[in-house]
């Protein structure tokens, strides 16, 4: 009976257990967290714990924005450190509510190796430190300035980046994924590429559907006079990609990565937006896939690898 049971116990554990929600066991000064308590309720800092992997590197830099050093998380490709004349396209990768970069590792691994089947152009990826909660907005804490502002020409200044548009893609997933399509749609000349994978999209009007990730409005903000034209809400994602939608098309490579559950219809509904602007992308929807990033870029499989080829075709012919 108990050599039957073992096997169904380590099962219904494993099943618990998802590496892109872990609860991070180290704080900003390396003790432990309480224990059961969700990465989303922990106290944010500027600071993220380390994570080890191969090709994979914890950095900090002085931001003055912030007040204090700041951490990300970066991805060297195979051949970095040798082909010393080689320029890179860069992704910025923003993670989900709760800030965890366990599941990072995976995501490293299975890039490299396709980097190395020569499956999809080798690049540096910058894992992005979003304050567990921050919304990738400065409504809460300095997010969007200490990345826009301060992390973009560090990287570009001290690592071998293709430092125009054609050489970034601005990604990430579920509040990371909201952020992607925000930042993509506000800064188009910033950014080459937009990848949004299962965005916690908010619909504008849908009380119920709306989530913490998406940025909340400053408090002072208010509408515009009627009949006069105010400046753009640079929280509505919806409004900045129909705004930029002329100035994107042919030039701005876009996709949106979701599951049939969830998060699910208010993706497909901002598919539909883009839609009806005649504005280009790729919608994918992955059966039964957990919202969990590893899961999502799994259930794509070989589809993924086209799209930063296609992403980054301008970056690489310029080289």
């Amino acid at each position: 009976m108990k050599s039957a049971l073992f096997p169904l116990l380590a099962l219904l554990l494993a099943a618990t257990v998802s590496v892109d929600a872990q609860t991070e066991t180290k704080s900003k000064k390396g003790g432990t967290t309480p224990e059961g308590q969700r990465p989303r309720d922990q106290t944010p800092s500027w600071l993220m714990p380390e994570v080890k992997g191969a090709n994979l590197h914890y950095k900090t830099f002085d931001s003055k924005a912030a007040g204090e050093k700041v951490s990300y998380l970066l991805y060297l490709p195979p051949g970095y450190e040798t082909s010393k004349a080689m320029r890179y396209p860069v992704v910025y990768w923003l993670h989900g509510i709760g800030g965890s970069q366990q599941g990072v590792p995976v995501m490293a691994e299975r890039l490299t190796k396709a980097i190395t089947e020569g499956k999809t152009p080798a690049m540096i990826v910058v894992y992005v430190n979003g304050m567990i909660r921050g919304g990738w907005s400065d409504a809460q804490f300095p997010v969007e300035t200490v990345t826009i502002k301060e992390l973009l020409p560090l990287i570009d200044a001290t690592y071998r980046t293709i430092a125009t548009r054609e050489g970034r893609m601005i990604e990430g997933f579920s509040m990371g994924g909201s952020g992607a399509a925000r930042w993509g749609f506000k800064y188009p000349d910033l950014f080459c590429s937009i990848s949004i994978i299962d965005g916690a999209l908010r619909v504008p009007g849908d009380a119920v559907g709306s989530r913490p990730a998406e940025a909340p409005k400053p408090a002072e903000a208010k509408p515009p006079v009627s009949g006069k034209k105010g400046p753009p809400d640079s929280t509505d994602t919806w409004k900045l990609a129909e705004l930029n939608a002329e100035k994107m098309k042919g030039r701005t490579t876009i996709r949106i990565v979701t599951r049939t559950t969830g998060l699910g219809g208010a993706n497909e509904k901002f598919h539909d937006h883009l839609d009806s602007f005649r504005l280009e992308h790729e919608f994918h929807k992955i059966p039964d896939a957990p919202h969990s990033p590893n899961p999502l870029y799994e259930g794509l499989g070989e589809k993924n690898w086209p799209f930063y080829v296609k992403a980054f075709s301008a970056a690489n012919s310029s080289k």
